[in-house]
C-alpha cells in the first residue's frame, strides 16, 4: 500500500477490527519474537514479499469470483483445539460451528453487512470499496478423519490450567499435522510478551520458524464464533478469527509500517489506501464510522479515505470489518498455491474426510479431570467430565476405594475413607460407540494423622525417598519439571532443579511449579519453623519487549485443612529473588548454564514463630513462578518444632565443615545451646558406617571435632557426617580429595 492504484486493481483484479475492549492482535509481536530467535525469518519474509510481486504479474482471477453459490476453489480441513480448565472457555460445539460458518461467509464475500461498503466521491475522485470486495473462493470445513484415520468431528478438548496463558508453548499439548490441517486453538487468555489483552494471533506462512507444531491461529473464546460466550458489539459480527486467518494466509495490517509515515510499503497491497495507526490507551482501536471521509494519510494521490471496511484493519463500528480486496485475495491465493498447497490437495481432502458432507456420528472420546487429586481421609473429590468427539448418552465411572465406588453421573463427587492411592476409570457410551479412559494412581488420600513434633528434612540427597516421605511436586505446565541433580547442592550431595527454558526468556506471565509437604503437628509450638535454600540466576528481557528483569516469584503457603485451601505466608518478588545479585546481564546468553558454585550463591528462606499456625495438621507449599531466567535449584528443605522441652532447632546448630573438600583433614563445628546427648558417625555413600567420631554427652557451647583422612583411612570420594543430637538427626556431606 504505497500508492493507491485503485482503477488498475479493479481491472486485474497486518489490532483486530472486532476485538473487544482493549484486546488487540498479537501476530506482529509473535513474528518479531520468532525473528529475534531465528533471524533467518527476516530473509524469508523478504523472499515471500518478492515472490508475491512476481506472482501477481500473471495472476488471473477465477471466473467464479463473487458468483453467489459458486464452488470453492480451495477447501481447507480444520481442527479446533479447545484448551480449557473446565470454565466458560470450554465452549460448545455449536459455538465452534458458528465460527466455521462465519469464516465461510466472510471469505466467500457473503456477509450480511456488505451493504455498509462505501462507493462515493472524495475530493473530486470517485472510489468504490464496494467494487473492490471480493470472494476469496476459500471454504473451511471441520475435519472428519483424524491423523490416524479415525472418525472425528474436528474438535479436540484438552484440560489445562495454562489456558489463561496461551502462547506457542501451549500449542504442542494438542496439535494435528499442520501440513494437513488448519489448526485453531481456543483459550481463555493469550499472553504475548509483557502485554495483555491480546484477542488472537497467527503464524505467518513464511519460514515456519519455531516448528510446524505452532502453525495456525490462537483465539480467546470471547472472540470465537457468534453465539455462546462470544462477545459481539464492536462490529456487526465477531471477526477476530477472520482477521487472524487473513494473517495465516499471508496478509499484513494495512498500517503495517511501524514508522510514522504513509510512504512505506505497508501491507504490500496496492488496492488498500494508505493508512497510519498507532494504538494508544485512549484509542486502542479506531472508532470512525461517524466520519465516512476519515483519512489518516494526506500525502498520497489519489487521496482517499481509510478503508474502514477491511478485515485486516483496526476499525470498529457498524461500518467496519466486512471485506477483503481483490489484491488481498490474490495474495491469499499466492500463499495457498505456494506455501499451503498440501492442505487443499485432492489427496489431503480425501485423507481428512472433508469431501464427505454427510453428518458423521463418531464415537465419543472419554476425558475427565479433578480440580484436586490429593486430600485427606473423610474428604470428597469432585470429577469433571469433558468427553468430546461424539454424543454421550451414558457415563460409567469406577472409583476403587471411594464412596460410592461407581457412578453414572456426568460430574460425580466421591468420598474417600481409607488412605492410599487409587485409579479412576470412565467409560462413555453414545450412538457412535464406547470409549474408556483409565488414570492409574490418579487420587492420593492421606491419613488424617500428622507427623509428630520433631525435625524433618526432605531426603533427595541420600536415600532419595522424599516421595515415600509424603512430599510431592505439582506443575502448572507439564513440559518442565523438577529434576534431581548432583551437579550442585547447598549442603548435601544432591538438589532438585528446574531447568531453564531452551529460549531462556519465555515472554509469558510465568508458569508455577510447587513442592507440597505432608502434614505435621505444630500444636503448642511457639518456635516452630519451615525453611529451605534456593539458588537462581534471574534473566533480563530483551529491549525489544521493554527490557528489565524477568518477573519470577517465590511464595510459601500453609494449610490446616489438608491442602483444600492455602494461606500465603511470605513472598519473594522479582526485585530480590536473584541469588547472584541484581546485575544478571551475563545470564542473557542461552549458552550460559547457571550452576551455584558455592553456598554464597544460595539464599536461605525461613518462616517461623507465629507465622506458622498453632495446629495439629499443618502442610506447607513452596510455589516458584518461572518467567524465563536461568536454572532454579531447591535444597535443604527442613522444618522443626520446639515446645520448650529441649528439642533442637536446625538454625541453632550452625553446623559447618571447613575446609570442604579437603585433602588431609577438616574440622566439624556446631553449637549446642545446652547440654545434649550426641552421637556422630562417618558413613559412606552406600550407608556403611566408617567410624564413630563421638558418642556421649556434651556441654553447651561451640563444639569442634577434627576429621583426618589418614586417621580414619578415608579414600578419595564422598562421605557423610551423621549427627544424632537428643534424637534429632542432621547430616553434612564431605568430599575427600
Amino acid at each position: 500500500m504505497k500508492k493507491l492504484l485503485l482503477i488498475a486493481s479493479l481491472a486485474i483484479l497486518g489490532t483486530t477490527s472486532s476485538l473487544q475492549a482493549q484486546n488487540s492482535c498479537g501476530t506482529d509481536h509473535d513474528f518479531a519474537e520468532k525473528a529475534r530467535k531465528h533471524p533467518e525469518l527476516i530473509e524469508a519474509r523478504k523472499k515471500f514479499d518478492a515472490g508475491f510481486k512476481e506472482y501477481i504479474k500473471s495472476y488471473k482471477p477465477s471466473s467464479g469470483l463473487n458468483k453467489k453459490g459458486s464452488s470453492p476453489k480451495y477447501i481447507i480441513p480444520v481442527v479446533v483445539h479447545v484448551l480449557h480448565d473446565n470454565g466458560a472457555e470450554n465452549i460448545s460445539d455449536a459455538q465452534i460451528k458458528s465460527e466455521i460458518d462465519f469464516l465461510n461467509l466472510s471469505f466467500r464475500n457473503l456477509v450480511s453487512d456488505s451493504i455498509n461498503r462505501r462507493q462515493d466521491t472524495f475530493n473530486g475522485t470517485f472510489y468504490s470499496y464496494k467494487q473492490l470486495a471480493t470472494d476469496a473462493e476459500v471454504e473451511f470445513r471441520l475435519a472428519k478423519n483424524d491423523p490416524q484415520g479415525n472418525c472425528t468431528n474436528g474438535i479436540v478438548r484438552v484440560q489445562t490450567p495454562l489456558t489463561n496463558k496461551g502462547n506457542d508453548e501451549l500449542k504442542p499439548i494438542s496439535v494435528w499435522d499442520t501440513k494437513r490441517y488448519y489448526n485453531i486453538w481456543v483459550v481463555r487468555g493469550i499472553n504475548k510478551g509483557n502485554s495483555v489483552g491480546v484477542a488472537g494471533y497467527a503464524q505467518f506462512p513464511m519460514g515456519f520458524s519455531g516448528g510446524a507444531s505452532t502453525d495456525g491461529i490462537m483465539v480467546i473464546h470471547q472472540e470465537f464464533g457468534n453465539i455462546g460466550t462470544s462477545q459481539a458489539g464492536q462490529t456487526p459480527n465477531v471477526t477476530t478469527s477472520t482477521h487472524e486467518t487473513g494473517h495465516w494466509l499471508g496478509l499484513y495490517h494495512p498500517f503495517q509500517t511501524q514508522v510514522d509515515t504513509c510512504e512505506m510499503n505497508g501491507d504490500e497491497i496496492l488496492d488498500t489506501p494508505p493508512t497510519y495507526f498507532t494504538a494508544t490507551s485512549n484509542e486502542p482501536l479506531r472508532n470512525r464510522c461517524n466520519n465516512k471521509n476519515f483519512n489518516s494519510c494526506t500525502m498520497d494521490v489519489p487521496d482517499l479515505p481509510d478503508m474502514q471496511e477491511n478485515y485486516m484493519d483496526y476499525f470498529i463500528g457498524n461500518c467496519a470489518s466486512n471485506m477483503f480486496t481483490k489484491e488481498q485475495v490474490a495474495r491469499m491465493h499466492y500463499v495457498l498455491e505456494t506455501y499451503r498447497s498440501g492442505l487443499w490437495s485432492a489427496e489431503n481432502l480425501a485423507l481428512t474426510g472433508v469431501l464427505n458432507q454427510t453428518p458423521s456420528n463418531c464415537k465419543p472420546i472419554a476425558a475427565f479431570n479433578s480440580p484436586s487429586r490429593n486430600t485427606c481421609i473423610g474428604n470428597s473429590l469432585s470429577f469433571n467430565d469433558y468427553s468430546f468427539n461424539g454424543t454421550v448418552t451414558n457415563y460409567n465411572w469406577s472409583f476403587p476405594g471411594g464412596t460410592p465406588s461407581s457412578s453414572t453421573a456426568k460430574r460425580p463427587t466421591i468420598k474417600y475413607d481409607v488412605a492410599g492411592t487409587y485409579d479412576v476409570t470412565l467409560i462413555v457410551t453414545g450412538p457412535g460407540g464406547s470409549d474408556t479412559i483409565v488414570k492409574p494412581n490418579y487420587v492420593t488420600i492421606q491419613a488424617n494423622t500428622a507427623n509428630p513434633k520433631g525435625f524433618y528434612t526432605v531426603d533427595w540427597w541420600y536415600q532419595n525417598n522424599w516421595q515415600e516421605q509424603g512430599w510431592s511436586f505439582e506443575y502448572e505446565s507439564p513440559n518442565r519439571k523438577f529434576e534431581r541433580t548432583t551437579a550442585a547442592s547447598y549442603n548435601q550431595n544432591a538438589s532438585m532443579f528446574l531447568p531453564k527454558d531452551p529460549f531462556n526468556q519465555l515472554m509469558t506471565v510465568g508458569t508455577t511449579a510447587s513442592l507440597i509437604s505432608p502434614s505435621f503437628d505444630f500444636s503448642g509450638t511457639p518456635t516452630g519453623y519451615f525453611a529451605f535454600d534456593y539458588a537462581f540466576a534471574q534473566g533480563r528481557l530483551p529491549s525489544s519487549i521493554g527490557g528489565g528483569a524477568t518477573n519470577e516469584e517465590i511464595k510459601v503457603y500453609v494449610s490446616t485443612d489438608c491442602g483444600k485451601t492455602w494461606t500465603p505466608k511470605t513472598t519473594i518478588g522479582s526485585s530480590s529473588i536473584s541469588t547472584i545479585g541484581n546485575n544478571a546481564s551475563s545470564i542473557l546468553a542461552s549458552s550460559v548454564n547457571f550452576v551455584p558454585a558455592d553456598q554464597g550463591k544460595w539464599k536461605d528462606v525461613v518462616i517461623s514463630g507465629a507465622t506458622i499456625p498453632n495446629n495439629s495438621n499443618v502442610k506447607f507449599k513452596i510455589d516458584f513462578k518461572y518467567q524465563g531466567g536461568n536454572n532454579f535449584f531447591l535444597d535443604n528443605v527442613r522444618l522443626g518444632s520446639n515446645t520448650g522441652n529441649g528439642e533442637l532447632l536446625s538454625e541453632e546448630l550452625k553446623l559447618s565443615v571447613q575446609p570442604n573438600p579437603f585433602a588431609s583433614s577438616t574440622k566439624l563445628r556446631y553449637f549446642l545451646s545446652n547440654r545434649k546427648q550426641v552421637e556422630i558417625r562417618i558413613i559412606d555413600i552406600t550407608g556403611k558406617e566408617i567410624a564413630t567420631l563421638f558418642n556421649g554427652e556434651q556441654t553447651a557451647g561451640t563444639q569442634e571435632i577434627e576429621i583426618g583422612k589418614s586417621q580414619f583411612q578415608l579414600s578419595s570420594g564422598i562421605y557423610f557426617v551423621s549427627l544424632n543430637i537428643d534424637g534429632q538427626k542432621f547430616s553434612k556431606k564431605i568430599v575427600v580429595e
